[in-house]
């Protein structure tokens, strides 16, 4: 476990708030790395249930800013999509300490225009972009983006996307899916891990984790690392998914916030990646990170291939496979989930990245089997 040094002189344990779409796999780190956890989100899934006190946010995002506001806490940061309000964010930024990038550098980081005029000055590659509104050229294959959704959502075909939509027009590009998480701190940046991500289409499906990388795509991922910190002005915990290329990294999105893959990275080494966000705030010097075990982690988002009721009996099932390791973002009983919808994850671990893959496609499929077989 990593060491942490609060940013809150304090004599007891810090009081963390957590706030965000899911903050399971954050709250479950925070509690690793020693503080005391409270969360809202908009799931509050059952293993929440003995992790921390956690409320359901009807009101979302709004709400997060009343229930922070009611909270005695030292701190508090947000999980995904929150960078997506930076006002918002601003706001509750007033009503406790925030472990996090505010409002302007938000603006700055989710901004595609301003990332491909930096990148460029850098000689880091980013897909062609246009800004919102402006149609693209009639040759080439074109992607229409809000950059104002997280997971995939809010991407097209340019085209294709929903009639009002104000959108960037971005040129496709080619190349395996990944992303890497980095630890940014006031004189550098810890690179924590790079994941392959499995997408469907735009969509965020999963992680599998750590890559290893090769010199040449360690020295790229250096160079951005190194840009986040000073010319994005970011701090704590920030993921940057690209795509693969030739052996070079193109950018695609930066995500200043504890992202979906971490819990992946977390799992391989065994160290808690809030303990390196918090470490951020407390010293100028980039925290440290273990390396990686020999085993490959996984997680798979499962989607509900019809209605589920999630009764009482369903529920201990789900619970008892919760209690194996196998099954985390676990629905409450008298949810019920529609078809298409996210209904949990599945977690598995293997000597290489096939391995780790065929048994996350073995433990959704059963899921979803015992899903049918209840109807």
């Amino acid at each position: 476990m990593l060491s942490v040094q609060s940013v809150v002189p304090s004599g007891s344990t810090t009081r963390l708030a957590i706030v965000g779409a899911s903050v399971r796999a954050a709250a479950q780190s925070a509690l690793r790395a020693g503080f005391n956890v409270v969360g809202a989100d908009l799931f509050a899934d059952a293993d929440l249930d003995g992790v921390c006190p956690i409320t359901k946010i009807a009101d979302y995002p709004e709400g997060l800013a009343d229930w922070l506001a009611a909270q005695d806490v030292d701190a508090w940061i947000y999980t995904g999509a929150l960078e997506n309000y930076p006002d918002l964010v601003d706001r509750m930024a007033a009503i406790a300490p925030l472990w996090g990038v505010s409002g302007e550098a938000l603006g700055r980081c989710r901004d595609p225009l301003w990332l491909q005029h930096l990148l460029a000055t850098e000689g880091v590659a980013f897909p062609l972009t246009l800004p919102a509104d402006v149609p693209p050229p009639g040759e080439g294959a074109w992607l229409a983006k809000t950059y104002r959704h997280a997971a995939g959502a809010g991407v097209w075909r340019y085209g294709e996307h929903p009639a009002g939509k104000s959108v960037y027009a971005q040129r496709v590009a080619q190349g395996a899916s990944f992303a890497a998480v980095y630890a940014v701190s006031q004189n550098g940046a810890t690179l924590l891990g790079v994941t392959e991500q499995l997408v469907e289409g735009y969509a965020y499906r999963g992680s599998l984790g750590p890559v290893e990388v090769d010199a040449r795509l360690a020295d790229q991922l250096a160079r951005i690392g190194a840009l986040l910190g000073t010319a994005v002005e970011l701090r704590g915990l920030v993921g940057v998914d690209f795509l693969l290329s030739g052996g070079d990294a193109i950018v695609v999105e930066i995500n200043p916030r504890f992202t979906a893959s971490i819990e992946v990275l977390e799992r391989a080494s065994g160290a808690s990646a809030i303990g390196a966000h918090a470490a951020c705030f407390a010293s100028p010097s980039p925290p440290k990170w273990p390396a990686p075990r020999a085993s490959i982690v996984g997680k798979r988002i499962v989607f509900a291939s019809r209605r589920i009721d999630v009764d009482q009996r369903l529920g201990e099932e789900l619970a008892a496979l919760h209690q194996q390791g196998q099954l985390a973002d676990v629905p409450r009983v008298g949810t019920v989930i529609e078809a298409g919808e996210p209904f949990a994850t599945v977690l598995a671990s293997g000597a290489s990245s096939e391995e780790t893959l065929r048994a996350l496609v073995a433990l959704a499929a059963g899921l979803l089997a015992r899903c049918a077989a209840r109807v």
